[in-house]
């Protein structure tokens, strides 16, 4: 093989044939063969029909890494190749199981690499997908191991004919598109009858054509193959990998039969609004996340060869230091995330947790992570009466459930939060044994504010929050939020966190406010002061881009607001839902906009943002199945919440499944004694004896709870209601109740 020698092997106990795969020796100098065991491990955990698995992995007598796969009967695809051009069907389903494995293995931030015919097995009619990860797992064992680099093999790992120009040129930035690109040199050539640079023979001709060549279109005989699919090989063979498709799942769209561009359902009304809730929940929440700032380029399927989660530290000591320790846990989560080679699971997600009696590893399978950052933190008094802090952290494999490295232990002070958050985020990556850069550890002991007072009066405002509902309270809790943010940003006008809260605040309260003036002038005061001492914070970018669409009507740089935020924090699901929200609004992108949603959750698989935002990408893009799994998503969270079935109900209508609508508002009711008119309003599309009982109630007979769940927002939703009944008179004097309520 190309980076190994290959045996066929028996093995004993289970009566089988293996293939055992011994890295060649010059490979393996130099190879750093923990990280290189670990990298195998995530290819092993990929359980796909068209890939290849990885059964075990090992090193020889003489020291050479080895890994075992199954013995697969058949063919490569490069033997089917050369015995004759392969029929336009058979060709396509060879190319559709391809894209599955990468859709797949893409999904759980594993790259292949080196996608090209002599990787693709045929076995009884079916392409499987051998060798994933591995050249990734060279690499980064390379890049790890002291002294080693990857000049050392003379080229990039890969192989020259299907290598992408980023990947050829050593780009720490590759990520899944170069496997597209190589998908698309594999179909051109299966497609086409040639590679798309065949008149090339040496491996340096071969890698100039792809970084300065465009492949000239090819043709098919008897026009078999459709327009939009040679379109779609043509866009995966693009020079720059942001001009690619954003994902496998659109070669899966257009391979199926199906549009990347569906009906536009961001025109209909219904589907305005649904954006429109999708963009509301991101900010809800918005301004309690930190700024976690990442260089490279931005993509939504990013390669996350490390999951990781930071449990909220356990407190032993007084209830008023307890915010001190919430801010420690929030801290060494941004530190963390900001590490290229880590996926941090967001906060909200990991709070779930606190004091749980879950075992580690079960905790790991339900976060989807391979190790747990745990932490206890102990308070006492000193001799002069002064509180002091032990923080003791500890690192474990949740794969296993067992600790993998206990930290030292550290003192400090309430005056002093910042040496904890450096010195535990800094040695969690070197137990990790990651790869850091100077710029790396510069970020690790990067200090959110100088001023300890301001970091204190930050985290009251964002501990007040987190206690946040869209409840009659709110107005109130996001005031004394905001004289906290306040009050941080008086004692340090540099504080850029607290500046991109303050504003996400202030907006949050404009939102709570519909038509109130005064809010929103303060809301916009409010942006000008953080624009002015925080302009490129990725959170605030994202809340400007929200304002500029939702209150101002103004389409002009949004765009470049949101891509400079997904830019500055790839791994943040806040920010990740912002954006999706916002594509799927304006863009119809909704290729881009859902893989960046599916991503947020991922990052973020138990907060309800995340999920409710894919749902509704999904249920515009019609992915019925995947609306109604994120929505049962978010009714497994919290079966009190509304946000799950308002989530079914909507998809119900807009595919007109009218018996599914009236299935779930029967079931709804049965559980949520009490429903709101979001809920309710769904009665008048169900049809039947639904109809006369929802026009029949009253504003005594709804739980009017929120703000946003106003009366005012009740008889918007009857006239909506007569209106599609056709009962145009009656639907005015909904309309007209409002205007009194409004005048008074």
């Amino acid at each position: 093989g190309g980076m190994s020698r290959v045996f066929v092997a028996r093995e004993v106990a289970l009566d089988r044939d293996v293939v055992v795969k011994v890295l060649a020796p010059e490979l393996a100098e130099g190879l750093s063969a923990e990280r290189f065991a670990r990298e195998i491990r995530l290819a092993a955990a990929l359980q796909e029909p068209h890939i290849v698995p990885v059964f075990a992995a090992g090193a020889t007598v003489e020291g050479l890494p080895f890994y075992m796969m199954p013995f697969v009967r058949g063919e490569s695809l490069r033997a089917r190749m050369t015995g004759g051009r392969v029929p336009a069907g058979e060709a396509a389903r060879i190319l559709r199981d391809i894209a599955q494995a990468l859709a797949y293995a893409h999904r759980l931030g594993v790259v292949h690499r080196d996608i090209k015919p002599e990787n693709v097995l045929l076995s009884s009619g079916t392409a499987v997908v051998t060798d994933f990860g591995i050249a990734k797992a060279l690499q980064v064992s390379k890049t790890s191991a002291p002294g080693g680099t990857l000049t050392q093999l003379g080229t990039s790992l890969g192989t020259p004919a299907y290598m992408a120009p980023e990947q050829a040129a050593a780009d720490p930035a590759t990520d899944h598109r170069a496997d597209l690109y190589a998908w698309g040199v594999v179909a051109y050539e299966l497609l086409g009858g040639q590679h798309p640079f065949a008149d090339r023979t040496s491996p340096q001709q071969l890698m100039a054509a792809h970084f300065s060549e465009t492949p000239a279109p090819f043709a098919t005989s008897g026009g078999e193959i459709s327009r939009t699919v040679r379109a779609l090989v043509m866009r995966c063979l693009a020079k720059d990998p942001l001009h690619r498709p954003a994902s496998a799942d659109e070669l899966l769209a257009v391979l199926d039969g199906a549009t990347t561009t569906p009906e536009r359902p961001a025109q209909s009304r219904r589907a305005r609004v649904i954006a429109g809730m999708a963009l509301g929940a991101v900010m809800l929440a918005g301004a309690a996340l930190a700024w976690r700032s990442r260089r490279g380029l931005v993509t939504a399927e990013a390669a996350t060869p490390i999951m990781l989660a930071v449990l909220p530290f356990e407190h032993v000591g007084p209830a008023d230091q307890e915010p001190f320790t919430d801010g420690l846990t929030d801290e060494v989560t941004a530190k963390l995330g900001r590490l290229p080679e880590l996926a941090v699971i967001d906060r909200r997600s990991a709070a779930q947790y606190r004091r749980t009696p879950k075992a580690a590893r079960q905790i790991g399978s339900e976060l989807g992570v391979a190790y747990l950052v745990q932490g206890m933190v102990r308070w006492a008094k000193d001799g002069k009466g002064a509180w002091r802090a032990q923080v003791t952290p500890t690192l474990v494999d949740a794969r296993v459930g067992t600790t993998k490295w206990t930290g030292e232990s550290v003192v400090i002070t309430p005056d002093d939060p910042f040496t904890a958050q450096a010195a535990i985020a800094t040695k969690v990556a070197e137990a990790l044994q990651l790869a850091l850069r100077p710029a790396d550890r510069a970020g690790l002991t990067r200090r959110m504010t100088e001023n300890p007072a301001a970091f204190a009066a930050y985290q009251r405002g964002m501990a007040l929050f987190r206690t946040l509902s869209p409840s009659a309270r709110s107005l109130d809790i996001l005031s004394r939020s905001a004289e906290e943010l306040e009050r941080a940003v008086a004692l340090d006008s540099s504080f850029a966190d607290a500046w991109a809260s303050l504003a996400g605040n202030r907006m949050q309260a404009a939102i709570y406010s519909p038509g109130d003036r005064a809010a929103d002038s303060v809301m916009r005061a409010a942006f000008r002061r953080a624009i002015a001492h925080a302009p490129d914070h990725p959170l605030l970018l994202q809340a400007l881009a929200y304002r500029k669409l939702f209150f101002d009507h103004d389409t002009v740089g949004v765009d470049a607001l949101v891509s400079r935020g997904i830019a500055s924090a790839p791994n943040d699901a806040m920010v990740l839902s912002v954006a999706s929200a916002h594509l799927f609004y304006r863009q119809q992108r909704y290729d881009s906009a859902y893989a960046l949603a599916r991503r947020a959750v991922m990052l973020d698989p138990r907060s309800a943002t995340p999920l409710l935002t894919a749902a509704l990408i999904a249920a515009g893009m019609r992915r019925w199945n995947d609306a109604d799994r994120y929505a049962d998503a978010l009714t497994a969270l919290d079966p009190a919440s509304e946000q799950g079935w308002r989530m079914r109900l909507e998809a119900g209508e807009m595919r007109g499944d009218t018996l599914a609508v009236q299935r779930d508002l029967t079931q709804l009711m049965a559980r949520l004694p009490q429903q709101s008119h979001r809920l309710l309003r769904a009665m008048a599309y169900a049809g039947g004896t639904f109809v006369p009982r929802f026009t029949g109630l009253t504003t005594r007979d709804l739980r009017v709870s929120t703000l946003a769940d106003s009366v005012t927002s009740y008889y918007g939703a009857r006239a909506d209601a007569f209106t599609n009944l056709g009962d145009t008179a009656r639907a005015r004097l909904q309309y007209d109740s409002i205007r009194t309520l409004l005048t008074g």
